[in-house]
C-alpha cells in the first residue's frame, strides 16, 4: 500500500510539474516573416544554392561560360556572374 502511495503521488507531482512548464504559443505567419515571403515570389532553394562559394568564384556568384566564335576555331570564355 504504501508503494502505491509513493507511485501515485509521483506521478501527480510530474504531471503537475508538466502542466506549469508548458506553455504553448502559436505564431501568426504576417508576424514572423516578411510580406516577400509571403507573396510567393521567393524560393529558399535558389538563395540556398548560391549562398556559398566555390574555389573560383566568391559567395553570392556562380562559373558560367560562354561559347564565342573566333579566328582559330570556337572559344569558351568562363566568368563569374552573380546569381
Amino acid at each position: 500500500m504504501t508503494r502505491l502511495l509513493l507511485v501515485l503521488s509521483m506521478t501527480a507531482a510530474v504531471t503537475v510539474a508538466g502542466f506549469l512548464m508548458w506553455k504553448a504559443e502559436a505564431t501568426p505567419l504576417t508576424g514572423a516573416v516578411g510580406t516577400h515571403a509571403v507573396t510567393g515570389s521567393y524560393s529558399a532553394v535558389q538563395k540556398a544554392g548560391c549562398m556559398f562559394g566555390t574555389h573560383r568564384c566568391a559567395a553570392g556568384t556562380k562559373w558560367s561560360c560562354t561559347k564565342f566564335p573566333g579566328v582559330a576555331g570556337p572559344g569558351k570564355k568562363c566568368i563569374c556572374r552573380p546569381c
